[in-house]
């Protein structure tokens, strides 16, 4: 098994919520006993939580992996997509774990798509933080439009080393004409630079801090996985050839807020064409 493949996508799952556990899926659904064909894996990155709070999801997506041929399908729902809020009525969907909790924000997705939800997977950002942070760093390429109006930044454009919080301020940026395709793309080149970094000889010996830190900030109902099956689901695994789609619509100002009602001919479309129903 190349070393390479197997952590760009341990860290391509991280980063979108991930944790090792939910690959555990693999050896639980592969049983004639199951009818889809699919497992739907709802991935959510939360903002800060408390006792008090549970923030809001402002990072939604649906991974679907194929049971036969592995292939690996993600939908983004954009964070204010305006939907269906269980027990409050129309709101943007990063919203409903704020008013809720889990099951709250699986239900609103559910009935909003009409595509059955089996696991969450919920990551709290700060995990990615730290995780730059333990490797001293990451470089990655900061747009000049996105340095121009974060001075979080501290003025870095081009190819910069950036801290924790910088490649954060980076990632969470969709305010461009890209908007939340924009933020996915820069997601993938973040996975790549930490990719790059943990394979120098001096990063190496970081990576079970690195595992330990995502534990601490990942919460599943998905069962613990055994490291053999990580190379099962990996074997021949391309993350360049994932197919990733967003939901699709029009964003508009609803009482003061940037809200996005979504397209759902198009939506539907998409979701006909990822096979998530399957």
């Amino acid at each position: 098994m190349d070393k390479k493949n197997i952590i760009i996508l341990l860290l391509f799952i991280s980063m979108a919520g991930l944790s090792f556990s939910a690959l555990n899926l693999y050896n639980t659904f592969t049983s004639d006993g199951i009818g889809s064909e699919r497992i739907n894996i709802l991935l959510l990155g939360s903002d800060a939580r408390t006792p008090e709070h549970n923030g809001y999801t402002d990072s939604i997506t649906i991974l679907s992996i194929d049971k036969k041929t592995k292939e690996i399908f993600l939908l983004s729902i954009p964070r204010d997509t305006m939907v269906q809020i269980p027990g409050r009525g129309v709101g943007k969907i990063n919203s409903a774990y704020a008013y809720g909790d889990i099951n709250t924000t699986k239900t609103a997705v559910e009935n909003f798509l009409n595509v059955r939800i089996d696991y969450y997977i919920l990551v709290d950002f700060t995990s990615f933080k730290d995780m730059v942070d333990t490797l001293d760093g990451i470089n990655m390429y900061v747009e000049p439009h996105i340095s121009a109006v974060r001075p979080e930044l501290n003025g870095k454009t081009g190819m910069s080393r950036l801290t924790g919080s910088e490649a954060l301020v980076v990632l969470r940026f969709r305010q461009d004409s890209e908007s939340e395709g924009g933020r996915m793309k820069r997601h993938r080149e973040a996975i790549k630079a930490i990719t790059e970094e943990i394979l120098k000889p001096s990063n190496v010996l970081k990576l079970p801090m690195i595992l330990n830190q995502l534990r601490q900030n990942v919460k599943t109902d998905i069962p613990p996985v055994e490291t053999t099956v990580i190379e099962k689901l990996i074997t021949g695994f391309d993350i360049d050839n994932a197919k990733i789609e967003v939901v699709p619509g029009n964003y508009t100002n609803i009482n003061g807020e940037n809200s996005m009602i979504p397209d759902m001919n198009k939506t539907e479309a998409i979701l006909v064409e990822l096979g998530l129903r399957n």
